[in-house]
């Protein structure tokens, strides 16, 4: 008996959703300096520079967020 070969899966890095893809650029532009401390920064948290400021800003951004919120309950 012949079996049928077997359907290959297709190989690399498995579909995003649409929401999860990140397209948006930021540019910022840094002194060497600055440059060199983001960089370790990034390096020493195991991440790229563009993880560690994305990281970073977003966990900031949600903060302030979260301060103007609870600001705003309290005034009510």
């Amino acid at each position: 008996m012949v079996s049928k070969p077997k359907k290959r899966q297709a190989g690399g890095r498995p579909q995003m959703r649409p929401a999860d893809r990140r397209g948006t650029i930021v540019r910022v532009l840094t002194t060497k300096t600055e440059h060199d401390e983001l960089k370790k920064a990034a390096a020493d948290a195991l991440m790229s520079v563009s993880n560690w400021l994305r990281s970073v800003g977003l966990e900031r951004a949600r903060a302030v967020a979260a301060e103007k919120e609870a600001t705003r309950d309290r005034e009510k």
